[in-house]
C-alpha cells in the first residue's frame, strides 16, 4: 500500500483482519489437536497483508490526526504484531497441551495432569490445599517448553514495535504514561493491606503455605450463597436489568470456580455494555479497539457493584451479616486481583537479566510465596490489554465513587445511572487520558475502606 490511504476502506478491511485473527486465537484456545493444527493451517491476512503491514503503519502517521487516524494506528500495530507472531502463537498452544513425554502409557492413562495446561487448571479446581500445591509444583515441571515460546514471543513483539520507532510494544496502549511506576506505586500502596490479609488466611490454613494457597484464595470460593445453579447471560441480564433494559451478547462466560467467577463474569459483561453502546455509524476502529480501557472501565464498575453489600443484599436476597461477609470474600479477591494486574506488568517490563530475581520478589510478595523458580518466563502469559486493563483498573474507583455519589449505593439498579452509562458508550473505546493524580493511593484506600 502507498503513501494515499483511504482511512474508510482501511477500516473495513481492519474489522475483517481483526475478526480472522479473534477466529484463529479462539481455534487456539480449544484443548483438541486439530483446531490447533487448524490455526496453524489458517492464514488470518489472506488478501489483507496491507492492514498488518509497516508501510501502512508509517502511512497512517503522514495523515493529519485525528480519532479514526490514531485507532488505526493502533490497529494496525497489533495486526502487524499478530502476523508475524503467528507461528510461535500456535508453537504456544501446542507446549500448553504437550503430553510430557517422561511419562509411562500407566501414567498417561492414570491421568496424572500430563499437561501443563493440566496442572495449571488444577491449581484453580483442586478439592484441598495440599492438592493445589501439587498441582502448582507440577506446573513448574512442565513449564520449561511454554517459557522458552513466551520469552520469543515477548522478544518478537518488543522489536516489532522498537521497528515502528515504538519505545515499547505497549507504547500505543499507554501514551505519555508510565505504566511501570503506577503499577508499581499501586503494588506499594496496596501492601500493607494485602499482607494483613494473607497474615489472616495463613492462619486459618492447613499445612504449608504456598502460591498456590493465595491463588485459591483469590478465587473466593468462600462467596458461595445466592448465586444461581448456572452462570449464563440471562442472569447478567436479569440482576443488572435497570442498567440495560436490551439484552446484548456478553460471549463466552467463564466456568464457575468459585465466587471469583462471577466477578470475571460481571467484568466481561460489564466491558461488553460498554462495546454495545457505540452507535452503528462509529467505524469499527473507533468503536471496537485493541486497548478498551473505556470498556475495562465499564467492567471494573459492574465488578464492584456485584461485590458490594447493596448488591447481595438486594439481588441474591441473602440477609445482611452473610452479605456483609460474602463481600469481604470478593472483594479480597478484587485487591488480589488488581495486585496481579500491577505484577503482570512490571515482569513483561523486567530486563532479561534480572528477571529471575524481580520474579522471586514480585511473586512473593503477591501470594505470599514465591512461585516455582521454573515458572519465570511461563507465568504470566504475555496479554496485549494487560496495559488497558491496568489503566481502566486505576480509575474505576473514582468511577464508581462518581455513580455512587450521583445515583447512591445501588447505583446498579437505577435506570437513570443506566441511561448515564448508555451516554457515555457512546464514546470512543479507547481513553488517552493519565490516569488521575495519586490514583494508585485513591485504589488502595477504597480496598482498605472495604476490607480494613
Amino acid at each position: 500500500m502507498g503513501a494515499a490511504i483511504d482511512p474508510t476502506a482501511l477500516d473495513r478491511d481492519v474489522r475483517a483482519a481483526a475478526a480472522r485473527v479473534e477466529k484463529r486465537d479462539a481455534w487456539l484456545r480449544a484443548p483438541l489437536e486439530e483446531t490447533r493444527a487448524k490455526a496453524r493451517d489458517f492464514d488470518p491476512f489472506d488478501g489483507l497483508r496491507h492492514t498488518a503491514g509497516q508501510s501502512t503503519y508509517r502511512a497512517l502517521l503522514e495523515l493529519e490526526p485525528n480519532a479514526l487516524r490514531d485507532a488505526l494506528l493502533r490497529w494496525v500495530h497489533e495486526l502487524l504484531q499478530a502476523r508475524i507472531d503467528h507461528e510461535l502463537s500456535v508453537d504456544e498452544a501446542e507446549a500448553i497441551h504437550a503430553i510430557d513425554p517422561r511419562l509411562t502409557e500407566r501414567q498417561k492413562a492414570a491421568a496424572e495432569l500430563p499437561t501443563f495446561a493440566d496442572a495449571t487448571r488444577a491449581i484453580l479446581t483442586a478439592k484441598t490445599a495440599s492438592l493445589a500445591a501439587l498441582a502448582l509444583e507440577r506446573a513448574g515441571d512442565l513449564a520449561a517448553p511454554v517459557a522458552a515460546v513466551r520469552r520469543e514471543r515477548h522478544a518478537r513483539r518488543a522489536e516489532a514495535a522498537r521497528r515502528l520507532g515504538l519505545a515499547d510494544a505497549d507504547a500505543l496502549a499507554a501514551p505519555d504514561i508510565d505504566l511501570r511506576a503506577l503499577s508499581r506505586a499501586l503494588l506499594d500502596a496496596t501492601e500493607p493491606l494485602s499482607a494483613e490479609i494473607l497474615r489472616r488466611a495463613r492462619r486459618e490454613h492447613e499445612g504449608p503455605w504456598t502460591a498456590s494457597s493465595a491463588i485459591q484464595l483469590a478465587l473466593a470460593k468462600g462467596a458461595r450463597d445466592g448465586w444461581p445453579a448456572h452462570l449464563n447471560a440471562r442472569w447478567l441480564d436479569d440482576a443488572f436489568r435497570a442498567l440495560a433494559p436490551r439484552a446484548f451478547d456478553p460471549g463466552p462466560l467463564p466456568a464457575p470456580i468459585g465466587g471469583a467467577t462471577f466477578l470475571r463474569a460481571a467484568s466481561q459483561w460489564g466491558a461488553a455494555l460498554r462495546s454495545a453502546g457505540a452507535p452503528r455509524s462509529t467505524p469499527f476502529a473507533v468503536a471496537r479497539d485493541p486497548y478498551p480501557v473505556a470498556a475495562y472501565r465499564f467492567g471494573h464498575a459492574i465488578a464492584t457493584a456485584l461485590a458490594s453489600p447493596p448488591f447481595q443484599r438486594r439481588v441474591l436476597g441473602l440477609p445482611s451479616r452473610l452479605a456483609l461477609a460474602q463481600s469481604r470474600h470478593l472483594r479480597t479477591s478484587m485487591l488480589l486481583h488488581a495486585r496481579t494486574l500491577a505484577v503482570r506488568v512490571l515482569l513483561a517490563s523486567a530486563a532479561p537479566a534480572d528477571a529471575r530475581v524481580v520474579f522471586e520478589e514480585l511473586t512473593s510478595r503477591l501470594f505470599g510465596a514465591p512461585l516455582p523458580a521454573s515458572l519465570e518466563g511461563a507465568w504470566p502469559a504475555a496479554r496485549v490489554v494487560d496495559a488497558a486493563r491496568i489503566r481502566a483498573l486505576l480509575d474505576a474507583h473514582a468511577f464508581v465513587h462518581q455513580l455512587v455519589d450521583r445515583f447512591d449505593e445501588d447505583w446498579f439498579a437505577n435506570p437513570k445511572a443506566g441511561a448515564h452509562l448508555a451516554s457515555l458508550a457512546c464514546g470512543p473505546a479507547f481513553d488517552a487520558d493519565p490516569p488521575a493524580e495519586g490514583a494508585p493511593a485513591n485504589v488502595a484506600r477504597a480496598f482498605e475502606e472495604a476490607l480494613g
